[in-house]
């Protein structure tokens, strides 16, 4: 675990979801892909990674630059992810 973080975590961490747990449901509805395929909540992840989220309303893609520590705001959290993609109007979780 040390070249990564789990999904879940990596989500909450970047401030891309509420809380892990919202995180993991995401994950479980398969609203996460990870580089291409279906995340599972436990699945690790390292810089380089590419991530797709897709929320109720909005689809967003991404790739991680750096891993976030425990504590970053959500400022710091912006600078450790590049965005692809940023979707407005679609349905998924």
């Amino acid at each position: 675990m040390a070249d990564g973080l789990r999904v879940d975590v990596l989500l909450h961490r970047l401030c891309l979801t509420r809380s892990r747990n919202e995180a993991k449901t995401a994950c479980e509805a398969g609203a996460v892909t990870l580089n291409g395929r279906d995340a599972r909540p436990s699945d690790n992840v390292a810089p380089g990674a590419g991530i797709t989220i897709r929320y109720p309303a909005r689809t967003l893609e991404l790739e991680l630059l750096e891993l976030p520590g425990k504590n970053v705001s959500k400022k710091q959290a912006k600078e450790l992810y590049r965005v692809l993609r940023d979707e407005r109007g679609r349905e998924a979780w």
